[in-house]
């Protein structure tokens, strides 16, 4: 299930002010909390989960990473998400949209990481399944995705995903992990959706 708002008004503000709900048989997506410190800091703490993320070493580096992400949806600029995993009811990650354009129909996906213990199951087309068919149903034209060029298992997971690979941005930001050498960038829009859905439906036998 999720928060469907189909109205031709719906816009960047109504879309930070609302309380995203997505759901299907295997991940439970919501709005990030500070409260959800405890349960993150439980699986935070591992040099290959960063490798091209945010740097955390402590609990306090936890929170002030979720104060920061909170601190960008009230900005407008990302709308954070917890991901529960339904098999365990254990919080496995986060996941957040950014980029938000609703005025030209196009959004990113992105800022994503999971625990270690959710790593290579595949729980992360279950995700992205939810947060794509929101955006569509959206009426959203583009959804991005961008990836540090270096991170060989993120670009193949999304080439697996479907989405279609656009180009490198050079030197395109300086990260908590060091200067990155580009960023790939990807993207599924309007017209490709339908057979991704079905595809992802079918591979991962997703119930929504």
């Amino acid at each position: 299930m999720s928060d469907i708002d189909t109205k031709e008004d719906f816009g960047n503000e109504q879309f930070f002010k609302s309380e995203i709900i997505l759901e299907n048989n295997r991940v439970l997506l919501r709005p990030l909390k500070i409260e959800d410190l405890t349960s993150l800091v439980e699986i935070s703490f591992s040099d290959r989960l960063w490798e091209y993320g945010r740097r955390v070493k402590s609990k306090d580096d936890v929170k002030e990473y979720i104060k920061t992400c909170l601190s960008w949806r009230d900005q407008e600029r990302n709308y954070p998400l917890v991901i529960i995993d339904k098999f365990s009811n254990k919080v496995a990650g986060i996941s957040q949209y950014g980029s938000v354009d609703f005025l030209q129909k196009r959004i990113e996906i992105g800022w994503t990481w999971l625990g270690e213990a959710w790593q290579g199951t595949g729980i992360n087309y279950f995700v992205k399944h939810l947060m794509l068919k929101y955006c569509f149903d959206k009426q959203i034209r583009r959804v991005q995705f961008m990836v540090d060029a270096a991170n060989h298992r993120s670009a193949s997971s999304l080439k697996k995903l479907g989405a279609s690979y656009e180009g490198l941005l050079r030197n395109y930001s300086i990260q908590s992990y060091g200067p990155s050498n580009g960023f790939y960038v990807y993207s599924i829009i309007d017209d490709e959706w339908e057979a991704i859905n079905k595809s992802l439906l079918e591979t991962y036998e997703i119930i929504t």
